[in-house]
């Protein structure tokens, strides 16, 4: 956006200075003074005032004096006139102040009263889904070093995709976490090298996971499995009974919300269980 901003100046009172003769012409009594108002403008409106000059002319000559240049007859003389008949600014030189300020009272007037409708409306209350905070607990829990103890899948998971994944990732540094909702079973894996695998090939991990869960699962406990791989920085690749993000660059890690449940309230108040054990 192009400001168009500067200074302009304007004559506010013309007087004459008496008692006074020209340096020049040496006529008597000729000098008019006018006095000029010097604003600052934002797209020529007024904005503030700055400062007054004052030019004499020698109505006999024509010589003009700027301010500088002025006798100190005619300075005495142009203090007497201003005691007498100031050079007062109009008030139109710094209308553009008075316009700001009451514009700003307004705005703010306005944002006081949509901040007030707001608080005092609880339907515009903005409701943090709580199955996001478990699901990001859930991704902090991701290790490498497993116990059987507390997570039987994730060491049995971790067998089958050493011996499963050929491409050259280093598998000690993958790290593990699965957790059981009922029938529902949420794998989560963070594989820091994940760079080394071509994007359009990364998809082929989701696979191998899928597999081995259901070789680990003969009794067919887990109807619904959801899995989701995370590189060095974001999740890369998500995979859930009704939808999937297999780009292999960015995947909304979201999709596996409904691991959880459906309704986000009534789960927030639910702790979920630990994964189950498989011996």
């Amino acid at each position: 956006m192009i400001f168009f901003f500067g200074t302009r100046s304007s004559k506010i009172k013309e007087r004459r200075l008496k008692r006074t003769t020209c340096s020049y012409c040496q006529s008597q009594d000729s000098f008019t003074v006018n006095t000029y108002g010097t604003y600052f403008h934002l797209f020529w409106i007024p904005l503030f005032p700055l400062f007054k000059k004052h030019i004499a002319e020698c109505n006999h000559c024509k010589k003009s004096f700027s301010f500088a240049e002025f006798t100190p007859q005619m300075l005495k003389s142009l203090e007497v006139e201003n005691n007498i008949n100031p050079a007062k600014r109009p008030i139109w030189q710094g209308c553009g102040c008075l316009i700001l300020t009451v514009f700003f009272l307004i705005v703010f007037s306005i944002s006081l009263y949509g901040v007030y409708t707001r608080s005092g409306d609880s339907s515009n209350v903005i409701k943090v889904d709580p199955r996001k905070e478990l699901l990001d607990a859930d991704f902090k829990k991701m290790t490498q070093l497993l116990q059987r103890g507390k997570d039987s899948i994730s060491i049995s998971l971790k067998t089958c995709v050493d011996y499963n994944i050929v491409s050259g990732l280093e598998t000690e540094n993958i790290s593990y976490f699965t957790r059981q909702n009922e029938d529902k079973l949420l794998v989560l894996l963070k594989i820091k090298d994940i760079k080394k695998v071509k994007a359009e090939f990364r998809k082929d991990i989701l696979d191998i996971v899928e597999d081995c869960i259901f070789q680990l699962d003969k009794n067919k406990i887990f109807n619904e499995l959801y899995i989701g791989v995370e590189g060095k920085w974001n999740t890369v690749l998500i995979r859930t009974p009704t939808q999937e993000d297999i780009s292999g660059r960015f995947a909304d890690k979201y999709k596996l919300l409904s691991f959880y449940g459906n309704d986000s309230l009534k789960q927030s108040k639910t702790k979920q269980p630990d994964t189950l054990k498989i011996e």
